[in-house]
């Protein structure tokens, strides 16, 4: 098998956890293409210089799928032609009446909450993808860039045959990152900003166990990992679009 490739995050001055999230092996001897899916928390803290490089990347479409309050303070990552506001959930913690998130099975249940209240946008963000990814990069984030940008990638590289350890590799990668940005949001917060201080301090990190029990369940349910995306919906066509523009030959 390929040896991966992962690349580290990148110097986005006002984002913590913006990664192209390519690079990695397939169970079938491909490789995920690097420079095509990217993944990040939100902009809204995001410098002339940080955008500066975010404008280098020459991205084709943004998904973003933050709540349309957040979606709406602006600016994002790209002009308004080029972004897609396809809300997952309207927020992942409510901190007024917070759940319990102790410990990464408590993070997978609520996973698992979010694709079956919101099948049709987890659905519809991948199409997205897929519809745009042929023509150029494409990004993918929420406000952390853990949680739902999590679920969209990791049902995008079980499509890919991507295997188990390296989706949750990839999204293991976001702990630190989260981290910093609950650390900065309490620190200086900003406008319109959730009360993180107020939400358990666990929903703010990425532990690879987290994303082990949530895929994990998936395979159980559908019998493999490429079954997954297919079983919630997402279109075989679009599965084949994904593995056409996302895969080294």
């Amino acid at each position: 098998m390929t040896e991966a490739r992962v690349f580290p995050t990148l110097d986005i001055e006002g984002c913590f956890n913006v990664r192209d999230a390519g690079g990695w092996p397939t169970s079938d001897g491909r490789t995920m293409r690097s420079g095509r899916l990217y993944r990040a928390d939100e902009p809204q803290r995001l410098t002339p210089a940080g955008r500066a490089v975010i404008e280098g990347i020459g991205l084709r479409a943004v998904i973003d799928l933050r709540s349309q309050s957040h979606f709406e303070r602006g600016p994002g990552f790209a002009d308004a032609a080029r972004t897609y506001n396809v809300t997952v959930v309207d927020r992942v913690i409510n901190t007024e009446e917070p759940r319990r998130v102790e410990e990464p099975a408590d993070i997978a249940d609520l996973y698992d909450e979010m694709v079956e209240l919101r099948r049709d946008n987890v659905v519809r963000a991948v199409e997205l993808v897929a519809d745009n990814i042929g023509t150029g990069p494409v990004l993918v984030h929420c406000m952390a860039g853990k949680d739902r940008t999590g679920i969209v990638v990791a049902l995008i590289q079980a499509a890919l045959s991507v295997p188990l350890a390296s989706i949750v590799e990839e999204y293991a990668r976001s702990d630190e990152p989260t981290r910093q940005r609950r650390a900065e949001m309490i620190a200086h917060p900003h406008p319109g900003d959730p009360d993180v201080a107020a939400a358990p301090g666990m929903i703010w990190t990425a532990p690879a166990e987290a994303m082990e029990i949530f895929a994990t369940r998936a395979i159980a349910r559908h019998g493999s990992l490429e079954a997954w995306p297919l079983a919630i919906g997402i279109p075989g066509q679009t599965v084949n679009a994904l593995r056409e523009h996302l895969l080294d030959p």
